[in-house]
């Protein structure tokens, strides 16, 4: 989900120009056009405000389980399934892994004649 808008600077001096005049938050919003919670985490920090940035999304495993999930498929022919059981990990991305990861090395399947 992106992001909201951010107050402009007119109406970050408007903001400021109403603290000094005591009007209560939702005077201001009603005023400004914008949401009270805008106008609290303004007033609250004028300094940061909109200095701060997402760092994204979260990853779905750990470092520390995707080098388990490496070490626990390298050069075996488990599922992710199996895999996820064997070192109790909810979310197993063993194809994920197999991509990011250097250390595996999969052996092509021999054909056998029947």
């Amino acid at each position: 989900m992106g992001r909201g808008k951010t107050l402009t600077m007119p109406e970050r001096a408007q903001v400021d120009l109403m603290v000094q005049l005591n009007m209560s938050v939702s005077l201001m919003s009603a005023r400004n056009h914008c949401s009270r919670t805008l106008d609290n985490c303004y007033i609250s920090d004028p300094v940061a405000y909109g200095t701060s940035k997402s760092t994204g999304r979260a990853r779905k495993l750990k470092q520390r389980d995707e080098r388990n999930v490496a070490r626990a498929v390298s050069n075996t022919m488990k599922s992710a399934k199996d895999v996820g059981a064997e070192i109790q990990v909810k979310r197993c991305r063993q194809g994920r892994v197999e991509q990011d990861s250097a250390v595996i090395l999969r052996e092509p399947l021999q054909q056998y004649a029947k």
